[in-house]
């Protein structure tokens, strides 16, 4: 399995990088928590309304600590905790929950160190970080559909 990708020319006037060509990530489609659990129950001695109860559960507990607070972290997923948008204040007395605008969740990836085999001068390991959920990932360019070949050999 791999991501597909779609090519992009850049179209912003005055940009450095104007018509050059980039790669945009495509989703080709979304799954949803029952379909996930379906698929986990096949692999599993575990089964589908165990694991959507488990998952409606994780999804109640985890707003629960990230509502105090709290950091939550899912081991080969990651973390996620909340973070603010706010009003700035002019002395630190004058800041209140007021000035807090908005809510969001910050997600950190779990990563994992990848050694390549070499060791420094230091007598450290060498190698880099790559994130659990993207370990191994490919990458394929996105056919274009017969729809899209039409429209864009017409003159």
């Amino acid at each position: 399995m791999s991501i597909r990708f779609k090519k992009q020319q850049n179209k912003i006037t005055g940009s450095k990088t104007f018509g050059k060509w980039y790669g945009r990530a495509v989703s080709m489609g979304r799954i949803k928590m029952k379909n996930l659990a379906e698929e986990i129950s096949h692999s599993t001695t575990v089964t589908q309304a165990d694991i959507m109860a488990v998952l409606n559960e994780l999804s109640h507990y985890m707003k629960a600590h990230l509502q105090n607070s709290e950091t939550v972290v899912l081991d080969g997923i990651g973390a996620f905790q909340v973070g603010i948008s706010s009003a700035p204040a002019d002395k630190a007395d004058d800041f209140t929950a007021n000035n807090i605008k908005k809510y969001h969740i910050l997600y950190k990836p779990e990563v994992t160190f990848v050694a390549n085999g070499d060791v420094t001068a230091t007598g450290r390991r060498s190698g880099f970080y790559v994130k659990t959920l993207l370990n191994g990932i490919t990458a394929e360019a996105l056919e274009k559909s017969k729809k899209e070949e039409s429209t864009t050999t017409k003159p």
